[in-house]
């Protein structure tokens, strides 16, 4: 069975509007596009990040930027405002690959067994499966753009905020709920990370 193959292209229409066409490869056939039909069924997502609405949660504040839904399940993005003294539990993902890239302040991440401290401007690829921990040992906050690839941690990060806004008054009840959150999400090694660094000025 023959496939058809198309190249996209553009035009000008009389009154210099630009008219977007799409040539069947091998044919003199040229169509119009169909506003709305796309196999592609990812969203358009541009947004001033300074605009999003801030969600407190456990470890500081979350802003959601491209979400499962916006990009089919292929990634999510999330921008992060971790707290000073915050550190995670030492643990791996076994189903998606999580990038880092540090906006402000100094971010330290325990990769395996190798130690790092990454300024503003750094970046950090952990593939799935790779032990590591990651936190914030100063006394300022530290903003981070965290992306995930399959999407899907995106929604762990919804429920912890929801979890937060219902039980961040009760710290047993909070942690309770933070455990069964982990439970379902990611796949905690240990909950002592035993790094050899303090929280520091």
């Amino acid at each position: 069975m023959c496939h058809e193959k198309a190249v996209l292209g553009f035009g000008l229409r009389s009154g210099g509007h630009t008219r977007l066409w799409v040539a069947v490869r091998g044919t003199d056939e040229k169509r119009e596009p169909q506003v709305g039909r796309s196999n592609n069924k990812s969203k358009v997502v541009a947004v001033n990040t300074k605009e999003l609405e801030a969600f407190p949660m456990d470890s500081g504040e979350l802003k959601f930027i491209a979400s499962s839904e916006d990009t089919n399940g292929a990634f999510a993005v999330v921008e992060r405002m971790q707290q000073p003294c915050y550190k995670t539990t030492w643990r791996r993902h076994d189903n998606f690959e999580e990038s880092f890239y540090v906006l402000e302040g100094v971010w330290t991440v325990q990769i395996a067994d190798q130690i790092h401290e990454f300024p503003a401007g750094s970046y950090v690829l952990i593939p799935r499966g790779t032990p590591h921990g990651q936190g914030n040992f100063t006394h300022k906050p530290v903003k981070l753009l965290v992306m995930v690839a399959p999407a899907g941690l995106d929604r762990f990060y919804k429920d912890r905020v929801e979890l937060f806004k219902m039980k961040g008054s009760d710290k047993a009840e909070l942690e309770k709920g933070l455990e069964a959150l982990r439970t379902k999400y990611i796949q905690v090694i240990d909950y002592t990370w035993e790094i050899p660094k303090e929280c520091r000025e």
